[in-house]
C-alpha cells in the first residue's frame, strides 16, 4: 500500500530507496494508524511528534497493527501540530521499527494467532526527512493510501473459496449420506454469493482501468471495501456451515494460519476431527469478523458514499 504513496509523494531520495526495497522484501513496512482513542475516528489521534533540530520525538502508541512483530518498518501518522481542525497538523511518518523506544506487545486474536500488536513510542527520534509529503499535510497523503488498501483484490482470493465450498460440498463427508451440494437452500446461498462475487470482479476491472488512467477511485475504494468484506464474511460463513461438527473443534495444527500460535501445543499424533479444510473453516471465519471494522469501517464507508456519490 505504502509504494503507491511513496511513488505519488517521495522525494527522489526516498523513492531511490525504499521502492527496490519494497520490491525484493528487503523493507516490509506495518500500518500505524489506528490508536487506542482513535479507530474510526482516525483525525482524532494523539501520537505527537516534536520538531528537535533535524528530528521528530515521537511518544504515543498504535494498536491492531498486522505483522509489527515481523516489519522492520512502520508508516505512522502523527500529529506534529494543534489546528482548528483535527485532519489539520498530522504529519506521515517513516520509521525503522529497529529505532530506540520502540516496542511491541502482542494482542492474541480470537483464532489464536499472533498477527495484531500494539506499538509504543518512548522519545523514539525520526529524521524530518522520513516524512512523506509535507509536514503537517499528512492527511491527505493517508486519505491517497486508503484507496489502495480499501480497494484492494478481494475477488481472486475469494473465487477460490467459493470453488472450494462448492467442492467440498460435493463430497459425502464422514458417515453421511447425503452431498450438502443437493440441499436446495444451500445451494441457493452458494449460488446467491457466486452471482454477487461476479459483480464484486467487474467493480474491481472497472477499478483498475479508472485508477490505470489517473483517476480518483476513493468513492470506488470505498464500495469494493463494504461489498468485499461482507461477502467475504458471508462466504466463509457459508464455509463454517459445509464444516458441520468437524468445524466446531480448534485445531489449528491442520491448516495454515495467518500469526504463530502461542502456548499451543498440537497432538503428537496429529490428530485431525474430519478433513483439513473443516478444521480451517473455523479460523478463517473468527479471523475475518475483523473485515467490516479494518481500513475505515463500513459504516464509515457509506457515509464516504453517501455524501461523495449521492451528494
Amino acid at each position: 500500500m505504502v509504494a503507491h504513496v511513496i511513488m505519488e509523494f517521495g522525494t527522489p531520495a526516498q523513492k531511490d530507496f525504499f521502492l527496490p526495497r519494497i520490491l525484493t522484501g528487503e523493507v516490509f513496512f506495518c500500518q500505524g494508524y489506528s490508536e487506542p482513542g482513535s479507530g474510526s475516528d482516525l483525525a482524532s489521534l494523539q501520537t505527537s511528534a516534536v520538531a528537535d533540530g533535524d528530528d521528530f520525538i515521537c511518544n504515543g502508541s498504535k494498536i491492531w497493527i498486522t505483522h509489527a512483530n515481523d516489519a522492520n518498518w512502520i508508516f505512522c501518522l502523527v500529529r506534529t501540530a494543534k489546528e482548528d481542525r483535527p485532519q489539520k497538523g498530522i504529519t506521515f511518518l517513516l520509521m525503522p521499527m529497529d529505532s530506540p523506544g520502540i516496542s511491541v506487545q502482542p494482542i492474541i486474536m480470537t483464532s489464536g494467532e499472533h498477527v495484531q500488536n500494539q506499538v509504543f513510542f518512548d522519545n523514539v527520534r525520526v529524521p524530518k526527512a522520513n516524512a512523506l509529503g509535507p509536514v503537517g499535510q499528512g492527511w491527505n497523503v493517508a486519505k491517497y493510501l486508503l484507496e489502495f488498501e480499501r480497494g484492494g483484490p478481494y475477488a481472486p482470493a475469494m473465487q477460490v473459496m467459493a470453488d472450494q465450498i462448492a467442492r467440498n460440498a460435493a463430497q459425502v463427508p464422514g458417515d453421511a449420506t447425503d452431498r450438502l451440494i443437493d440441499d436446495p437452500h444451500f445451494a441457493h446461498k452458494l449460488a446467491a454469493l457466486c452471482i454477487r462475487l461476479d459483480v464484486l470482479e467487474v467493480l474491481e476491472f472497472r477499478l483498475l482501468s479508472e485508477a490505470g488512467e489517473g483517476r480518483s477511485v476513493g468513492a470506488l475504494a470505498s464500495m469494493l471495501k463494504v461489498l468485499g468484506t461482507e461477502l467475504s464474511q458471508k462466504l466463509t460463513h457459508l464455509a463454517l456451515e459445509a464444516a458441520g461438527r468437524p468445524g466446531m473443534a480448534y485445531q489449528p495444527h491442520a491448516t495454515a494460519p495467518g500469526g504463530a500460535i502461542p502456548g499451543y501445543t498440537p497432538p503428537a499424533d496429529g490428530h485431525v476431527a474430519g478433513e483439513e479444510w473443516q478444521a480451517l473453516a473455523p479460523l478463517r471465519y473468527l479471523n475475518d469478523r475483523a473485515g467490516s471494522i479494518y481500513a475505515g469501517s463500513n459504516e464509515i464507508q457509506r457515509n464516504i458514499l453517501t455524501k461523495h456519490v449521492l451528494g
